[in-house]
């Protein structure tokens, strides 16, 4: 492994990706620490503990606990990718027309994508925000109000859609998917704090629960080891198919 990026980085283009990669995912983590302005993010750091928005803070590197302009980051893409897929299931046929169409079609249907994408983020951020500000009672928005409201959407939707171009700045001039690349660094941006959260709960004063949290921790990391080796062995897994012609015709005139 350690040749290989050794090889990588004497690579002048390579390199350079590597580095433009890097440079962008930077400026998405220095992102996700500006609060939207108008709100007051302290207000629902007593949310950060259950399911769904701890889940949503993770895959979001801890975006959405601080309330910042990347919080929604690339889920309304996703959803509108989703949603656009299925619409070319003969439900409408100009998408279907146009997914039969090549690179041509494909542009077209990344531009409704996008399109859709903006109109989910505005709503979507429309919709956390005042169901996050009711959870909290009423703490996170400090002016409640349709202008604070419609403020507070513009800002988040332009976030998501400029963590969208840099992940297609990360596919078009770095390495890799850009946006499995931006899901990826949120999640490894919350494992330090993940960890130190769990060691707290499992370790610190545990009395005489020590011994089994010890195992149970144990056989939850072979769990995640096993785990990723399935992963790596399912993707890199290969059927060879002997094919048989009944008829092959070899020579030249």
């Amino acid at each position: 492994m350690f040749k290989l990026l050794k090889e990588a980085f004497q690579t002048k283009d390579i390199r350079s990706r590597i580095f433009f990669t890097l440079a962008l995912l930077i400026v998405f983590r220095i992102g996700t620490h500006i609060t939207v302005p108008g709100v007051d993010a302290a207000a629902i750091q007593n949310l950060a503990s259950t399911g769904l928005f701890s889940l949503l803070n993770t895959f979001g590197g801890g975006a959405l606990s601080q309330y910042s302009i990347f919080a929604l980051g690339v889920s309304p893409y996703i959803t509108a990718s989703i949603v656009v897929q299925l619409l070319q299931m003969d439900i409408i046929p100009k998408f279907t027309e146009w997914s039969k169409q090549g690179e041509v079609g494909r542009r077209k249907l990344n531009q409704v994508t996008k399109y859709l994408a903006v109109f989910l983020a505005f709503v979507q951020s429309i919709g956390i925000s005042i169901g996050f500000n009711q959870l909290s009672n009423l703490g996170l928005i400090k002016n409640p109000g349709i202008t604070t409201y419609l403020i507070i959407a513009l800002i988040m939707t332009a976030g998501s859609m400029f963590v969208i171009f840099i992940g297609d700045s990360i596919t078009q001039h770095g390495i890799g998917n850009g946006t499995s690349l931006i899901i990826f660094s949120g999640i490894v941006a919350r494992i330090p704090v993940d960890l130190m959260t769990f060691y707290q709960d499992r370790f610190v004063d545990a009395g005489d629960q020590l011994i089994s949290n010890i195992i149970f921790a144990v056989a939850l990391l072979i769990a995640m080891v096993l785990l990723i080796i399935f992963v790596v062995f399912i993707q890199q897994a290969e059927r060879r198919i002997p094919i048989q012609y009944s008829k092959r015709a070899t020579g030249s005139n």
